[in-house]
Parts: structure tokens; C-alpha cells; sequence
């Protein structure tokens, strides 16, 4: 298997998002006829058959993470690997330490 490139990777990263060609274009600041060639790429070094395909075999080979993203559990996992969170972990964490903050204030105020 040949190794993705930071693009193939970024590109492919975000085909396994469910992003749009047009939607990859757009967060790329590329062309959507760009994209092809690019999955293309991908799915070629992969060997898969088709982009979904591609995907999947990036989840076996480790090449992508199974992870979760945008909360609490998501940030502590950066954090596990010594890693700066990414921005939706990072205000998912935000919103779950205002959440248990409104939780505590309204227990304390109940307990009043």
C-alpha cells in the first residue's frame, strides 16, 4: 500500500465525515473537480473499490481513529494522548462544564 499524502488523508478525512465533494471544496479552498481526482488517489492507494470502501479500509489499516468528537468524552481522549483538543471537542467540553454547572447551581438551590 502506498502511503496518503496529508491531502489524500485530509480529503479522504472528511469523505468519511459524509462532506460533500462541493462541501470539501468549499473547507479546502479548492475546486469540487478537484476533489475527484484527489479520492481517486485515495481509493487507488488503498486499493478499494470505491470511496466508502476506502474509508473502511483506513479504519482497519489505523490509518483513521474510531473516536468521538465534540464532547466531553472526546476531549478527555485528546487529553489521554497528550494531544491539544480539536475545536469541537474543545466547546463540547465547554458546554458540558455549563451544563454540570447548571446542574450543581440548580441542585444547591433546591437543597436551599
Amino acid at each position: 500500500m502506498t502511503p496518503l499524502t496529508d491531502h489524500e488523508l485530509r480529503v479522504l478525512h472528511l469523505v468519511a465525515l459524509g462532506r460533500t465533494h462541493q462541501q470539501i471544496a468549499d473547507e479546502l479552498v479548492m475546486t469540487a473537480k478537484g476533489v475527484t481526482p484527489t479520492v481517486n488517489r485515495a481509493i487507488r492507494k488503498l486499493g478499494a473499490t470505491n470511496a466508502p470502501h476506502a474509508v473502511h479500509l483506513a479504519y482497519q489499516a489505523g490509518i483513521f481513529r474510531r473516536e468521538r468528537h465534540g464532547d466531553h468524552a472526546g476531549y478527555t481522549a485528546h487529553l489521554r494522548r497528550h494531544e491539544t483538543p480539536c475545536d469541537d471537542c474543545a466547546k463540547g467540553e465547554i458546554a458540558y462544564r455549563a451544563q454540570r454547572r447548571g446542574a450543581r447551581r440548580q441542585s444547591s438551590q433546591e437543597a436551599a
